[in-house]
């Protein structure tokens, strides 16, 4: 499953955009790169809204549509 099965093209170039400066994920964009540990840790605590230590569908889209 790629992310254009859940998202439409605009929605991630939208969720690309609002990381930008920050970070790009690699399953997102060629220019992507891994992130450090610290910045998984912040992506995790910031997505994960119901505490179960994962990033759920409805969770990444809840940040992509912020």
């Amino acid at each position: 499953m790629s992310m254009t099965d859940l998202l439409k093209a605009e929605e991630i170039k939208k969720a690309l955009d609002a990381f930008a400066g920050l970070f790009v994920l690699k399953g997102f964009s060629k220019e992507g790169r891994d992130l450090t540990d610290a910045e998984t840790s912040a992506f995790l605590n910031a997505a994960d809204k119901d505490g179960d230590g994962k990033i759920g569908i409805d969770e990444f889209e809840g940040l992509v549509h912020e």
